[in-house]
C-alpha cells in the first residue's frame, strides 16, 4: 500500500534539527491534540491536501485508545483545500492498544499491523479513492492495519518517521 506523505520527520537520534526539521516535529505533536490552535491544523492540512486527488474520501485513523478528534479535525481542515474530499469515519478501534511514542520510549518494536484491532465502522463507501488521514507515519503499520480493515485505501499523513512511505509534492492518484 502506499503512504503520501507532506514531510519527512528526522528523529533526535540523528543528530542536529534544523529550524525545518524542528518545526516539522512540533506540528507533527501539535495536531494530535484536538486543543490545538487552528492554525497547526491548518498548516498540516494544506500540505497535505496538495497530495491528494478528488473526489475521495478521507477516513480519520483512531489514536491508541480509539479517539479519532484530531484526525478528523485534521481531514476537515484538509477537505476545505480539496473540493470534492468527504470525511468518512469508516475505521474504529476495537480495544486500546499501547502508543507508538510510549513503545519507542520503552525501546520495543512497531505494534505488528494484526494487534492494532482497526475494523471496518461502514458497511460500504462509494468506489472513490480513499485515504487514511494520520499525523505521522512510523513503521507504516497503522497504515497496513487500516487497509486491512477496509481492503483499499492508501495512507495520508503529515510526517513520514520511517522509510516506508512516498514523498510527494503532486496530487496522486492510487
Amino acid at each position: 500500500m502506499n503512504i503520501l506523505a507532506a514531510r519527512k520527520y528526522k528523529s533526535l537520534r540523528a543528530g542536529q534539527l534544523s529550524q525545518a526539521e524542528a518545526e516539522t516535529r512540533r506540528l507533527a505533536y501539535a495536531i494530535k491534540d484536538p486543543s490545538s490552535p487552528a492554525r497547526d491544523f491548518e498548516t498540516a492540512a494544506r500540505e497535505m491536501a496538495a497530495l491528494i486527488v478528488t473526489p475521495c474520501w478521507l477516513v480519520p485513523i483512531p489514536d491508541s485508545n480509539g479517539s479519532t478528534r484530531a484526525n478528523t479535525i485534521l481531514a476537515a481542515h484538509i477537505a476545505r483545500h480539496a473540493p470534492g474530499a468527504q470525511i468518512a469515519k469508516a475505521i474504529r478501534r476495537t480495544r486500546p492498544i499501547e502508543s507508538q511514542c510510549s513503545r519507542h520510549r520503552r525501546n520495543l518494536p512497531a505494534t505488528p499491523p494484526e494487534q492494532h484491532h482497526l475494523r471496518a465502522a461502514l458497511s460500504s463507501l462509494s468506489h472513490r479513492q480513499l485515504y487514511f488521514v494520520d499525523n505521522v507515519a512510523t513503521s507504516g503499520n497503522t497504515m497496513r492495519a487500516a487497509y486491512a480493515a477496509l481492503q483499499r485505501g492508501a495512507g495520508l499523513v503529515f510526517a513520514d518517521a520511517g522509510h516506508n512511505t512516498h514523498h510527494h509534492t503532486e496530487p496522486t492518484l492510487l
